[in-house]
């Protein structure tokens, strides 16, 4: 218990985050409501008395249990802040947004809240506030509700705080789907209450505002077009590869390479991220070194340096990467100013802390997740893998310059696969319950792409202020094409050696089953590890191995049971008919687009352990005594019978009817409208449903259906 309360003491920003952080996914999950408001308030006066006996009573000044006790309770405190920062700002359900009259076609007033932006699709998207009248949130009568518009244009004539009048439903994000990723889903992890296609808007209002954003956005994009000046055909995205690094976009850029980079291991390069921050910290600090002493003038070292930061930080339209890496380096200047020897593992967990108060979604987003996981893993084992690495690396005990250049040749590859394992060890569960792939060849990639990419920012940089210059005095214009054409060699020297990883056929594994309880454990068993490195407690290791063990013997027994498991299930893809029969065999009952179906459900079956799918034309089907049957076809339903087909399960599918009447040549038990239906005939179903159809299941709002078979 000692080792604990001094752990707590020596990294209380720490413990402090990762209890609200806690407290903000348990409220998004659950919705505790007032439970912690009554939790915050029983855990703070604890703590209040456990901290006033502990320092008032001589006789348990020692007590490690009184001082444990009051580090519980306030750190319950933030564990149930946590969940009421959450509930303040967490989307309105369907239910509201319905009573609130925003399902229904009329115009209504927005506020832009982010710079439009271009999708892939030739529409404009950007978040709003939409204010429905009927609402009563803020208590005026006017509700604002946060919403993702989808403009049917590829060009607007309104700004970030812009007021417009668009007309149009909204459609909420909640969702019961449990297959697969959920678009609505995802959007509600980052606070988006609802969704709308928007076809005819005007203007009501424009912002006399300077948006910061909008003019970082705008320079963004002009630097991004003197990339793309050029005619020449860019055959290894070269070009793409430029501005996806350096200015953050990767809208143009070929699929094809994206997945390339992902099976390479090597796909963080191509978002603006700590990575890229952290090389031009490094370029920045060398150069500003020679001309600032760092030690005699700090504060004058500091400001420049944080200047630069931020400057790129404008550069790349503050991106959401960019402004956290910035943001964790202002404060790590600012702590090395205070504190002369700041530590490190705090002033992470605090940066982490102030961007969970502004946005308790942050902890839902992947990019902060990866970010702040990889920065704790290599602060807690960089060093003592770094001393590892060097110790199997062999020794060059040549004198000369051929010494010195092996000796640093050595130094850089064990540093490199240091530092690239250890932030892999808690970022590796985060890949696999995300993507379920774990790419094994990234760290041999990352040996050559990396001092690549560290050279192709400053020589993009290098360009970008020479094409800036170049509008004044043309005589540059020429030196900044070299300088680009040279830019563009290494860019595609980096796409080559990714487009060859990619095509080894061990350089990636995928379909890895990952749970959320696997990380529970990984992260049980990785700070059991760290806390026996601090402490050299070999209770530690006894704990560490006993979790380990446990596991592996449940995951053996889950993983035999979930493998006999057979079940039937329908699930939500837009337009395309989705029925799994999971038996013996995975097989696909009516449906038109199997890519579509296996990117949607691949994650199910694999967590599953269930084999790549097979299709089949066959609309009638058995499971388990059950008779189950897909309507497709229009005709069925208006063809003379004499006596209607008596099925289990009647499924719809392709948006085959909208009335119960017209299914007169069916006698069913159960109806599902499965999720290819079109949205609004989902809606005149639930009418339907309303009416009188007792056991109706509609895909589209109420999730996934999914019926287990009882036989073994």
């Amino acid at each position: 218990m000692n080792f604990i309360v001094k752990s707590i003491r020596r990294f209380p920003y720490l413990f402090l985050t990762f209890l609200f952080a806690s407290g903000i996914v348990s409220e998004y999950s659950f919705q505790f409501d007032f439970a912690n408001q009554i939790g915050l308030v029983v855990s703070f006066i604890a703590a209040i008395f456990t901290f006033f006996i502990y320092l008032k009573m001589p006789a348990l000044l020692q007590s490690s249990k009184t001082s444990f006790s009051a580090i519980l309770f306030m750190l319950l405190v933030f564990f149930f802040l946590g969940g009421i920062f959450e509930h303040a700002c967490h989307p309105i359900s369907s239910d509201e947004l319905q009573t609130c009259g925003a399902t229904e076609m009329k115009e209504r007033v927005a506020q832009i809240k982010s710079v439009p932006k271009l999708t892939k699709g030739g529409k404009i998207s950007c978040e709003s506030e939409v204010y429905l009248e009927t609402g009563k949130r803020d208590g005026s009568g006017k509700a604002p509700v946060f919403a993702l518009l989808t403009f049917d244009t590829c060009s607007v004539s309104f700004k970030k705080g812009d007021f417009v009048v668009i007309s149009s439903s909204l459609k909420s994000t909640e969702s019961n789907e449990t297959i697969g990723f959920n678009y609505d889903t995802y959007l509600r992890k980052k606070g988006v209450e609802a969704t709308s296609f928007v076809k005819d808007y005007r203007t009501l209002k424009s912002s006399d505002n300077l948006s910061l954003e909008t003019y970082a956005s705008d320079i963004n994009l002009f630097l991004q077009n003197s990339v793309r000046t050029d005619n020449d055909v860019d055959e290894y995205n070269a070009r793409d590869l430029v501005v996806a690094i350096t200015l953050g976009d990767k809208t143009d850029m070929d699929d094809g390479l994206k997945e390339a980079y992902s099976k390479a291991g090597t796909s963080h390069l191509l978002a603006v991220s700590g990575l890229h921050v952290g090389i031009i910290i490094l370029i920045i600090e060398t150069l500003v070194g020679f001309v600032i002493h760092p030690k005699r003038r700090k504060y004058a070292f500091a400001a420049v340096l944080l200047t630069i930061i931020w400057g790129y930080a404008f550069l790349t339209g503050l991106a959401a990467s960019v402004v956290r890496t910035a943001f964790m380096y202002t404060v790590y200047r600012v702590a090395i100013l205070l504190f002369s020897k700041p530590n490190p593992i705090n002033v992470v967990s605090f940066t982490a802390f102030v961007m969970l108060v502004y946005n308790p979604f942050n902890i839902f987003d992947l990019g902060f997740q990866l970010s702040f996981s990889a920065v704790y893993s290599i602060l807690l084992f960089g060093q003592p893998l770094i001393n590892g690495v060097e110790k199997l690396m062999p020794e060059f005990k040549l004198k000369g310059r051929v010494g010195m250049c092996l000796s640093k040749l050595r130094t850089y590859v064990s540093g490199s696969v240091a530092i690239s394992l250890s932030a892999q060890l808690l970022t590796t569960p985060i890949i696999l319950l995300t993507f379920h792939t774990l790419p094994i060849l990234s760290i041999v990639s990352s040996l050559f792409t990396i001092p690549l990419v560290t050279l192709l920012i400053p020589l993009s940089f290098l360009y970008f202020g020479l094409f800036v210059l170049s509008t004044l005095l043309p005589v540059l214009s020429s030196v900044a094409s070299g300088v680009l054409c040279f830019t563009l060699s290494v860019a595609k020297t980096v796409n080559v050696i990714v487009w060859y990883t990619a095509d080894i056929s061990f350089c990636t594994v995928d379909r890895l089953p990952f749970y959320y309880y696997d990380v529970a454990v990984y992260v049980a068993v990785f700070l059991s590890v760290a806390a026996y490195y601090n402490y050299r407690r070999i209770l530690l290791l006894w704990i560490s191995a006993s979790i380990s063990v446990v596991y592996f013997v449940g995951a053996t027994i889950d993983g035999m049971a979930t493998k006999k498991c057979r079940m039937l299930a329908v699930y939500n893809v837009n337009g395309v008919t989705a029925v799994n029969r999971m038996i013996e065999t995975n097989t696909l009952y009516g449906c038109n687009d199997t890519f579509k179906v296996a990117k949607k459900a691949g994650e199910f079956w694999t967590n599953r352990l269930m084999p790549s799918s097979s299709s089949t034309d066959e609309t009638f089907f058995d499971f388990d005594n059950h008779r189950v049957y897909i309507l497709l076809d229009k005709e069925e339903i208006k063809r003379e019978s004499k006596s209607p087909l008596e099925v289990d399960v009647l499924i719809l599918a392709s948006n085959v009817t909208a009335k119960l009447s017209d299914l007169r040549n069916f006698r069913f038990r159960k109806l599902i409208v499965d999720g290819s239906n079109k949205y609004y005939v989902a809606k005149k179903w639930v009418e339907e449903r309303k009416n009188g159809i007792e056991d109706c299941h509609i895909v589209r709002f109420d999730g996934s259906w999914i019926e287990y078979s009882n036989r073994k």
